[in-house]
């Protein structure tokens, strides 16, 4: 990373994108203090992060991975954590303001349907579902989405952004984007280049500016027009 500055204020949503390797995920790694900064610093609440405790920092935040972990048990449990400060109550709330529910209530078992690990039994989108609902009940002040739709189907991408919304709603959001249409409505969208911001600005204003963001954009357009040709 080279002299990258940015403030996000409570409650708005940031975008990060930019190509493989433009250091996206660099950016997560230091907020989450897996590493930390050679130089420069990274506030929350205007707390340098370095006077905290790793478990401190990381108490606040909460991340969904572009490929969420399902564990052996119950769908439950795979939203409680067996964490008894999580009631039922609060666990089945947060999966249907997800939308989970439309397919947890065909299951024979419906909430305490039995889960394999990596919960196999479920389609990718499903599964992302299960993760927002478990990032929702334990409500983090910070909210970070890393590349949380990168796998979805077109299909489904539509259930995803809902519940992406309901999860962003009121808590500061960073998202990891690849696909650009589920960041249109983002505060703010950096643009990274080998760990630079090359281009900052709302969704329509970078289409404006005709940059890299604009070319990422027309590009993933045309993947998608090229898709519906082939059908």
């Amino acid at each position: 990373m080279h002299n990258i500055s940015f403030h996000v204020k409570q409650g708005e949503t940031v975008a990060f994108v930019g190509h493989t390797g433009s250091g996206k995920s660099s950016i997560m790694n230091l907020l989450f203090r897996f590493y930390d900064p050679q130089k420069g610093k990274i506030e929350i609440d205007s707390i340098n992060t370095m006077n905290l405790t790793r478990q401190q920092v990381r108490k606040h935040i909460g991340i969904v991975l572009q490929d969420p972990f399902i564990f052996t048990g119950t769908i439950l449990s795979n939203i409680t954590l067996n964490d008894p400060a999580i009631t039922r109550e609060q666990a089945i709330d947060a999966l249907k303001a997800v939308g989970a529910d439309e397919f947890i209530e065909k299951l024979p078992k419906k909430y305490d349907e039995p889960v394999r690990e990596n919960g196999t039994e479920f389609s990718t989108g499903q599964r992302q579902l299960l993760s927002f609902a478990r990032a929702l009940a334990f409500n983090p002040a910070i909210l970070i989405l890393d590349e949380a739709t990168a796998n979805i189907d077109t299909e489904t991408e539509g259930l995803i952004q809902e519940a992406m919304n309901v999860l962003s709603k009121g808590r500061t959001t960073l998202i990891i984007a690849h696909r650009l249409s589920t960041i249109q409505h983002a505060d703010q969208i950096f643009v990274l280049e080998r760990g630079k911001i090359v281009e900052k600005g709302q969704h329509q204003e970078l289409l404006d500016h005709r940059g890299i963001y604009f070319e990422m954009y027309e590009m993933q357009q045309g993947a998608k027009r090229s898709k519906r040709l082939i059908v």
